[in-house]
C-alpha cells in the first residue's frame, strides 16, 4: 500500500512550459515521479505526487521550473502546466484549493488522464 502523506505541507513547483526545451532532465531526476512530458513533450507536474525534493529545479538547463513561492506570476497564470494523477478526496481537494490561494495559482489542474 502506498504511504499516505500530508499533502498540505508541500510547496511544489511551477513549470513555464513556454521555456521548456523537452529535454526530460526533470523527469529523470524526480524521485517521486511527479513530472512527465505531456503530449507536446513539455514538462508537466503531477500535483499530488510532488513532495518538495526540488532536484528538478536544479536539473533544468533552461531554468523553467521554479519553487512555487519563487515562480513568476506569468508562469502561474499559464494553463496546462500541472495535472492531477488521480481523483482527489474532498480533503485533498481542499488542500489543492488552499495551495492555489496561498501561492496565487489562478488556473485549475488538468484532470487525471
Amino acid at each position: 500500500m502506498a504511504e499516505q502523506r500530508d499533502l498540505s505541507q508541500y510547496q511544489r513547483v511551477v513549470i513555464d512550459q513556454d521555456l521548456c526545451i523537452s529535454c526530460g532532465a526533470c523527469v529523470a531526476v524526480c524521485p517521486w515521479q511527479a513530472l512527465e512530458l505531456d503530449e507536446n513533450a513539455k514538462a508537466r507536474l503531477i500535483w499530488e505526487k510532488c513532495y518538495d525534493d526540488f532536484s528538478c529545479v536544479a536539473a533544468c538547463p533552461v531554468k523553467c521550473i521554479y519553487k512555487t513561492s519563487e515562480a513568476p506570476e506569468e508562469a502561474k497564470k499559464k494553463p496546462n502546466w500541472y495535472r492531477l494523477g488521480k481523483q482527489l478526496t474532498p480533503e485533498e481537494q481542499k488542500i489543492l484549493n488552499d495551495w492555489k490561494a496561498k501561492y496565487g495559482i489562478p488556473v485549475d489542474p488538468l484532470p487525471p488522464s
